[in-house]
């Protein structure tokens, strides 16, 4: 069974086609990505989980950067590999000093990734939540708290968090294949 069908930007809708257009704009990218045009032919739900992205990744407090990179742990947590191979590399070209690696082995204790103490204790927030978040304590929320989080930082990063969730079980849910530049990224 065909689990998705991607609509081109030649086929799609003006509603989509707006998206698209901001997508673009915004992105500097040639062509909306997989799972875009996998929402294509719906401009009611592309235009739902583009503004969530919008909203959670290219908005806000937080640094791009963090935010990249909790998606990316988010993702590698739940096997999702369009969304892990998509943040690295997004994370990659807002770090051009980070390596696939890095990535890789950023929550390892041992690693010797630079990292500000503060994206370290928010990665480690994302990782858990990501594994359960039911079993989150306050000592996670005030360990944000204590690396100099806001509280409406740490509502952003839930945010961020909750996006990656979303958006890995539908990329996984529908076995997106990977856009060539990601594709690139983990056969490297």
């Amino acid at each position: 069974m065909e689990r998705y069908t991607l609509t081109s930007y030649e086929q799609a809708s003006p509603g989509t086609r707006e998206v698209y257009d901001e997508f673009l704009r915004l992105s500097g990218a040639a062509e909306p990505p997989i799972w875009m045009t996998s929402l294509g032919h719906n401009p009611t739900l592309i235009k739902a989980y583009w503004e969530k992205t919008r909203g959670c990744l290219l908005e806000g407090e937080l640094p791009h950067v963090l935010k990249e990179m909790a998606v990316f742990v988010v993702s590698r947590i739940n096997g999702a590999e369009y969304c892990s191979a998509c943040h690295a590399h997004s994370a990659l070209q807002l770090d051009p000093t980070l390596s696939y690696h890095d990535l890789v082995t950023i929550l390892d204790p041992n690693s010797a990734v630079p990292l500000p103490p503060s994206h370290r204790v928010a990665l480690q927030f994302a990782d858990k939540m990501a594994r359960d978040a039911n079993a989150v304590s306050d000592a996670e929320f005030q360990a944000l708290a204590d690396a100099g989080f806001s509280d409406s930082e740490i509502k952003e990063l839930l945010s961020v968090i909750d996006l990656a969730m979303m958006f890995n079980c539908y990329t996984s849910g529908l076995r997106l294949p990977l856009d060539p530049q990601y594709k690139a990224l983990v056969e490297a």
